[in-house]
C-alpha cells in the first residue's frame, strides 16, 4: 500500500448523499408540523438507518448527465457506510472519528477526520447534532402533488458548491426526494426505497481497511 500523508479534497458526488439520513423518519400523523419542526423530530427519533438509493444528475437544460443507485447504513452519531453500485462505484464509511473514501477507478483511497470532512456541507445532517438553524435558514414550501416540501438554503450563500437543498416528505413523514441546486444550475435528485429504520447494524459496516497496493491520501 502506498500512504501519502497529506490533506486530500474528497472527491465525486457521494458528499451529497449523506443526507439520506432524514429519510422516513415517522412522524406524528397530525396535523402537519412546520419544516423546522418536522426536522428537529428528526433528530430526536432516529438513531439508524439502512436504505436503498438512485441518484440522477442532470444539467441546467434538463438532461441527465450522471445516473448512480447503491445502498446506505447509518447509524447517529456520526457512523455511515455508503456504497454505489458497479465494479467501480465508490464506497464511503465513517466510523464516527474519520471517513474513508474509496474509489476503485483511481485505485485511490482518501482518509480525512470526520469533523473536518463534515465542516461545511450537507453531510452535517448526519454528525450527530442538530446544527441546521446555524448553517441553513429553513424553509417550509408547502405541498404539492401530495409531498411537503422543506427547503435548507445555506446562509453563507452555498455549501459545498450547493445553493439549495429541498426536501420532499410524504403524508407519513418519510423522506421521498432530495433535490439539491448547485451554482451551475445542475440539479442532483436523490430517491429512497427500502427504509429501515432504528434496527440493529453490525459494527463492522462502519469499519474500513484500504485494499492491498491502493495510493492512500491521508489528512491527520
Amino acid at each position: 500500500m502506498i500512504e501519502r500523508l497529506r490533506a486530500a479534497p474528497m472527491r465525486g458526488w457521494g458528499w451529497l448523499l449523506f443526507a439520506l439520513l432524514l429519510a422516513g423518519a415517522g412522524w406524528a400523523r397530525a396535523a402537519p408540523a412546520p419544516g423546522s419542526q418536522i426536522l428537529q423530530h428528526f433528530f430526536q427519533q432516529v438513531q439508524t438507518v439502512q436504505a436503498q438509493f438512485t441518484q440522477v444528475v442532470t444539467d441546467r437544460n434538463g438532461r441527465i448527465i450522471k445516473h448512480a443507485a447503491g445502498t446506505v447504513w447509518i447509524q447517529r452519531p456520526g457512523k455511515f457506510r455508503w456504497v454505489y453500485g458497479g465494479s467501480n462505484g465508490q464506497t464511503i464509511v465513517s466510523n464516527g472519528t474519520r471517513v474513508w473514501l474509496y474509489d476503485p477507478a483511481l485505485q485511490q483511497v482518501t482518509i480525512q477526520p470526520l469533523d473536518k470532512t463534515l465542516g461545511s456541507t450537507p453531510a452535517a445532517l448526519i454528525a450527530g447534532k442538530d446544527i441546521l438553524a446555524s448553517r441553513f435558514v429553513i424553509r417550509d414550501l408547502g405541498r404539492k402533488d401530495g409531498i411537503r416540501w422543506v427547503e435548507l438554503q445555506p446562509k453563507n450563500g452555498q455549501d459545498q458548491g450547493f445553493t439549495a437543498v429541498r426536501l420532499g416528505f410524504d403524508a407519513r413523514g418519510a423522506l421521498q426526494e432530495m433535490r439539491m441546486e448547485d451554482a451551475f444550475q445542475q440539479e442532483t435528485v436523490l430517491t429512497f426505497h427500502d427504509i429501515r429504520l432504528n434496527q440493529p447494524i453490525a459494527a463492522q459496516e462502519f469499519q474500513f481497511t484500504p485494499p492491498a497496493g491502493v495510493d492512500v491520501l491521508k489528512q491527520p
